[in-house]
This record gives structure tokens, C-alpha cells and sequence, in this order.
């Protein structure tokens, strides 16, 4: 049937020469690499030739005849050739999960999964793990007790026994104990400790209420807690054996601190090493002071657990309250205790449950408290830590309570506090939980409503300015938008809109000690309507291509309220230049990008020219994988280069002068350590530049680059 296409071809032609409107026709794709032998003179007028683009397809006059049915692909008609372009976009293809591979845009049947990340470096002594968090690989030493010491197999002169937690070159030598301890290679050596508590048979015996000093030093991790550190396997426990005198029931609580930065925990037994026995327990991520309380216990001997994340010196104080109390009782919706605006209440987290679902996850369980409201007020929630060292976590739920949508705002307590404008009347109830069980003041402030910044909503937010620059300051803003985007930061929103698909890229600035988030949402700004959502440190990017023409929204939180920039970047939508496999690799093949565009390449198959300056010193002599784009300024312009999406730790290397690769540009060079990878942002005067792409200490693959040319 080949001699049909060429009929139809021939006719097409015809048609076009005499005027006739080609959109009424089949136009028969071209089938790139289809023909045999036989075919090929009668597919001649449409072969391309052996240098063409590999996308090309059937011919056109206009982009409308280009479709070509799938999704992924960027369908436009070369108007030079005649010939229809459909452009793989692999960015159309990806699920925003970074450890099960890049997903692929393959011509003519779609999106397909791309090969799972694998970060197996074949050294038997790496253990290699995908992050997510970091989107990209961790390889640690090989430490199968996971005491924290890498096997000395592997590591020279570190854990002598990896079966053993209880030695390893950071452990102490403990006296007359006929085990090489600290992993030296000698056995009892002076000097060595002599630890005490490390047993059930030499609990430390503490008589009666009052502060000890204690110590973790030569100690094993011997004592089995429902709470502890974070890495259990690399701590070591004290007992203590607390005496309560003959008398009336007590309270018995007990405060684990260190000074030193130390994360410690602390638990309370009625029968020293059972673990089944167990009282109470306080803990919390990173504490470093933490609280247990049972309450009403009888007189008797007690037992106090301490574990440590590594040996230190910690003060272990005892408390004997009298007279016993009860667990506290406002504990949900229902019983949420009743708090006087404007007077601080001390809130005590021992040993509350968890009953309500909140956006803010906690370590502890919740208590609950309750206002009224009998008109429309401004509210804000403070809570700070009196004694202990976790962080509050608040919330603001409305009458119904209990559901997780019932809940307004939430937040780890610090500046700013929960604040939401012109709240109407009615019962609101707040909880507070913690990081760790700490004790907390909290005070509810009222305030005559305010009516809110036109920035504070979604329904008709401010226009962005395009290509430009927004200042925004959040300090007398609310957790107005609820997209999930960053939960119980102050936030606001800009319009968007699109006039056709367009790529947008929104970049928020923040300062350096602060962190927020920034998304591209559509106008219900709620949590199904958002296109990108990125959280983190300055400079926050999100990046969005082929986004449909249209109204959307840009939204930016700080977690601190405090000001910040906006820059909502839009072009319409271009199809992705992809560089050859194993090319563009020398300034000699340097692929021209002067009127920007979305650059797509791998340097896995390319070698080294040209070192940056940012790469690790132990970086090879000859510089990493790499591949160099160009860039011709006439006149002087701002140049955004955003690697959002590559694949690995990535550097961007700018670079000026007429030779190649010139001189670097100030402040261009960035390495993406992060998920969200290079990134820059130049002010550049007319000249000759050159954009190294390179990979991170031997890092390489597959990498985008969006190159936006501005004006200054």
C-alpha cells in the first residue's frame, strides 16, 4: 500500500499549489525507518535526510494537522520543511516520585515507566538506599549492629565486632571486663571507666526526690523502652533505681537533660529490665530534655531508664508530687477545657492521647481548650515552651471539631502565631501538642476584626506581574489558603493568567535563616487544583510546562511572616530541545541556547573537558561528564537557568569570553545539592557565554535546564 501514501502525498501537494484547504485531508504520518528496501524511491519526497530531525512526521502547512494523539508529545508544523514535529516532552510523563525513575515520553505510544533507581554502587561495603526527600542516593558504611561505627572490615581502625552493638571504636574501654571495648586491639588498657548503672544488678540508687548527676560513658544499650532515641541500636542506658519512702501515694516524675546537645530519653519501670513493667515514657526527636510521669504510685522501688544517642553526662531529677492527680481530662472536642482570652494557661503535656487528626503531626497526644466567640474577632494563638526542650504544636478547629477538615490552621508554635481574621462567632476549640512532653504557656488574644488583604484570597488575588519581580510581606497574614502546600504558614496569592499553554516557573526568595513554599494552583486553590507545590529554603522554585491557557494562581507561604519576593516567569509553551546522546560534550558542538528554551541531555555517555570551580576537590582532574550550551547576548539581559527535575546532584557553570569555555561568571556557578538542583539567576552584559552542564563529585545522568532570556 505504499504506492497509496505516495498517491495521497502527490495529491496533498497538488492541492496546496492550487490553494484548496489541506485541513479537509488525511494526512498520512511519516513512519520514520518503516520502509524496506523496495519502498524507499516511493517514499522519497517525504524521506528526510540523514542529518533531519528524528521527530519529523508527515507533512503540513500548520500546526493544527500535527496532532498526533499523544499526550506527551509537543506537535507543531516546521514551516520550512513542510513537515510535522512531534517532540517527546518527558516532563508530561512524570508522577513527581523521584526513586521509581524518570518516567519516558516515547514517540507514538506515550508514557511509558522508566528503569527504577538503582544506587547499587557494587562496593559490598556501601549500604545504598533511594531518598526521596533529597532525590537522590545515600550510600553509608556497612553496619550491621547499627551502633554507628562502620565495620572495621570496611573502615580501617572502627567497629572491631560488627554483630556487637555494645563495642566499637566510639565506645568507652570499660575495667576488668576482658573485651577489647573501643576496638584499639588491647583489652582493659588504661585508662579505662568503670560505668555504673549499666545492669539491673548496679542500678544507680537515687533515694528520694532530687537532682543526680549521671553518666552514659562505657555504658551498653541494654534496656529494652517503648520510647527512645532516634537510632536505638547506637545509644546506651543507665538505670537508676528511685526509692519513694513509706507515706501516701505519689506522682513520681523524673527529667532527663543534657547540656551538651545530646538527644536523651527516659522511661519508668515497676520492675527494673522488664520491659512489660513500663510506667510512663518521654521522648521526643532530637530532646534534649524530656519528661516521664506515673501517676499515684505506692511507696516502693522504681526504676529510671535513660538512654542517650551517644555517651555524656546527663542530671537526672526527681520529683515525689503530692498529692497524686489524675490524667488530665480535656482530652477531645467535648471535654476541651474552657481558657480565658487574653490570660495565659500552662499547659502540661505527660501522658494526653491522641483523638484528633491534625495537619501537624505531633509526638505526644493532645489537650484540648475551648473560646466563644459572641461576634466576628481576630484571633491569634501563642504558645512557647516553659520548661522541657520540644516545640508546641497548635491547631484551630471550628464548632464541628472533631473531622480532620474541622481544623482552621495549625502550626508549630514560634512567630507567628496561629492567626485567622475576622473568625465568627461561635465555639472554637484549640489543641496543643508537642514535639516531646514539654509544659507550654498558651494565650488566645482577640482583636477587633480586620478586613483582609486583597492578597489573602484566591477568589480575586492581585494580577502577578509576568516576568517580573513582587514584593510580599505576610506579616499580618493568614493561613488563608488551604492547597496542603505548606500547612499553618501564612500565605498569599497572585493571579495568573495565561493567554495560551505556556511554561511557568514561579521562584520565591525568602531569607536565609526562613522557609516557606511556593505553588501553581488552579483558582479553588484547595488541595486537588494544585499543578506544583515545592517547600523549602531560598531561593523556593516550582516549575510547570505546558500549562494550559487559562486562570491560575501563585501562591506563597513563609513560616515566619515575614517579606519576600515573587517572580511569576511565563513563556509560551516551547518544545524541548534534546541534546544528541553523548554529544554536545565540547564548546566545538555547544548547542546554541541565546533565545532560551526547556534543554534536555544526559551526561552518561559524555567525558570530561572543563573542571568547575564548584565541583569537590576530589573531583577528576579533567572535570566531570558535561555538556556546553552557548549563549550570544546582544545587549545585556537577564538570564533565569533552572535544573528543577535532572536527575542527579547537578552543576551549572557559567562561563564568558569569545574562546571557550572563558572565564567564570561572578556568582556563576551553583550545585544542586538539593532536590530542586541548580539554579541561576544573572544579570549578564552583552557578550559571548558558555553553560557548562556537569554532575556533583562523579554525579551524572539525565538532566533539564529551563534557560530563560529577560530583560534586565
Amino acid at each position: 500500500m505504499r504506492w497509496v501514501a505516495f498517491a495521497l502525498a502527490v495529491a496533498f501537494a497538488a492541492l496546496v499549489a492550487c490553494g484548496s484547504n489541506p485541513r479537509n485531508l488525511l494526512v498520512v504520518p511519516y513512519d520514520a525507518g518503516s520502509d524496506a528496501a523496495g519502498d524507499a524511491a516511493a517514499d522519497a519526497p517525504f524521506d528526510a535526510p540523514a542529518d533531519a530531525d528524528p521527530y519529523l512526521g508527515g507533512p503540513c502547512v500548520d500546526d493544527a494537522q500535527c496532532d498526533d494523539m499523544i499526550a506527551c508529545t509537543y506537535d507543531s508544523c516546521d514551516q520550512a520543511l513542510g513537515r510535522c514535529l512531534n517532540v517527546p516532552d518527558d516532563t508530561q510523563c512524570q508522577d513527581g516520585i523521584y526513586c521509581d525513575g524518570r518516567e519516558k515520553c516515547v514517540p507514538r505510544h506515550g508514557c511509558e515507566p522508566g528503569p527504577v533507581v538503582t544506587c547499587s554502587d557494587g562496593n559490598a561495603c556501601d549500604i545504598s538506599s533511594c531518598v526521596e526527600k533529597t532525590q537522590s542516593c545515600a550510600h553509608v558504611p556497612r553496619d550491621v549492629d547499627q551502633d554507628g561505627d562502620p565495620d572495621a572490615h570496611c573502615v580501617a581502625h572502627r567497629d572491631c565486632d560488627d554483630l556487637n552493638p555494645n563495642v566499637s571504636s566510639l565506645h568507652a574501654e570499660v575495667c576488668h571486663n576482658g573485651v577489647d571495648d573501643n576496638c584499639n586491639g588491647l583489652i582493659d588498657e588504661m585508662p579505662c571507666v568503670v560505668p555504673q548503672g549499666d545492669t539491673c544488678a548496679d542500678a544507680v540508687a537515687v533515694s528520694g526526690a532530687g537532682t543526680y548527676a549521671l553518666s552514659t560513658v562505657g555504658c551498653n544499650d541494654t534496656f529494652a523502652t517503648s520510647c527512645s532515641v532516634s537510632k536505638p541500636s547506637a545509644g546506651q542506658n543507665v538505670v537508676a533505681a528511685i526509692a519513694v519512702p513509706p507515706g501516701p501515694n505519689v506522682d513520681l516524675e523524673v527529667w532527663a537533660t543534657t547540656s551538651d546537645g545530646t538527644e536523651i530519653a527516659v522511661a519508668i519501670q515497676g520492675t527494673c529490665g522488664q520491659a512489660t513493667s513500663e510506667l510512663a515514657c518521654g521522648s521526643g526527636p532530637g530532646a534534649t530534655s524530656v519528661r516521664a510521669r506515673t501517676r499515684n504510685v505506692a511507696p516502693g522501688t522504681y526504676y529510671a531508664v535513660v538512654t542517650t544517642q551517644s555517651p555524656t553526662a546527663f542530671e537526672l531529677k526527681v520529683d515525689l508530687l503530692t498529692p497524686p492527680t489524675a490524667p488530665a481530662t480535656n482530652v477531645d472536642c467535648a471535654s476541651a477545657a474552657p481558657l480565658t482570652p487574653g490570660t495565659p494557661t500552662t499547659v502540661s503535656l505527660i501522658d494526653p492521647p491522641t483523638d484528633l487528626p491534625s495537619a501537624c503531626p505531633a509526638s505526644t497526644g493532645e489537650l484540648t481548650y475551648s473560646f466563644t466567640l459572641t461576634q466576628p474577632q481576630d484571633v491569634r494563638i501563642y504558645a512557647s515552651t516553659v520548661q522541657g526542650s520540644g516545640q508546641p504544636i497548635v491547631g484551630l478547629r471550628d464548632p464541628a471539631c472533631t473531622a480532620a477538615a474541622d481544623e482552621i490552621g495549625c502550626r508549630v508554635a514560634g512567630a507567628p502565631p496561629i492567626y485567622e481574621r475576622a473568625l465568627p462567632a461561635g465555639t472554637y476549640v484549640v489543641t496543643v501538642a508537642a514535639t516531646s512532653p514539654v509544659d507550654v504557656t498558651l494565650e488566645v488574644d482577640l482583636s477587633p476584626p480586620t478586613t483582609a488583604p486583597a492578597d489573602q484570597t484566591c477568589a480575586a488575588p492581585p494580577a502577578a506581574t509576568t516576568n517580573g519581580r513582587i514584593a510580599f510581606d505576610l506579616s499580618d497574614h493568614e493561613d488563608a489558603i488551604k492547597d496542603g502546600c505548606d500547612p499553618g504558614a501564612p500565605d498569599a496569592a497572585y493571579d495568573v493568567s495565561l493567554p495560551a499553554a505556556s511554561d511557568v516557573l514561579l521562584v520565591s526568595r525568602l531569607a536565609q535563616s526562613d522557609s516557606g513554599a511556593v505553588a501553581l494552583d488552579a483558582p479553588a486553590c484547595d488541595a486537588s487544583s494544585v499543578l506544583a507545590c515545592v517547600a523549602g529554603t531560598t531561593p523556593i522554585r516550582a516549575g510547570k510546562r505546558n500549562v494550559p491557557a487559562g486562570d491560575y494562581r501563585a501562591v506563597v507561604t513563609d513560616v515566619l511572616g515575614l517579606q519576600g519576593t515573587l517572580d511569576v516567569l511565563v513563556r509560551p509553551t516551547v518544545a524541548p530541545t534534546i541534546l544528541p546522546s553523548g554529544g554536545a560534550d565540547t564548546c566545538a558542538a555547544a548547542v546554541d541556547a541565546s533565545a532560551g528554551g526547556f534543554f534536555t541531555g544526559d551526561t552518561s555517555t559524555t567525558t570530561g573537558h572543563y573542571p568547575s570551580p564548584c565541583d569537590a576537590p576530589t573531583g577528576p582532574s579533567g572535570g566531570e561528564n558535561d555538556q556546553v550550551l552557548s549563549l550570544t547576548l546582544a545587549q545585556p539581559q537577564r538570564v533565569v537557568l533552572d535544573m528543577e527535575g535532572s536527575a542527579y546532584q547537578t552543576i551549572l557553570d557559567v562561563r564568558q569570553g569569545p574562546s571557550c569555555p572563558g572565564t567564570p561568571v561572578t556568582d556563576g556557578c551553583y550545585v544542586g545539592f538539593d532536590a530542586e538542583r541548580s539554579f541561576l539567576d544573572l544579570e549578564l552584559p552583552a557578550g559571548q557565554y558558555w553553560v557548562l552542564v556537569e554532575g556533583y563529585e562523579g554525579a551524572k545522568g539525565a538532566w533539564d535546564l529551563d534557560v530563560r532570556v529577560l530583560p534586565p
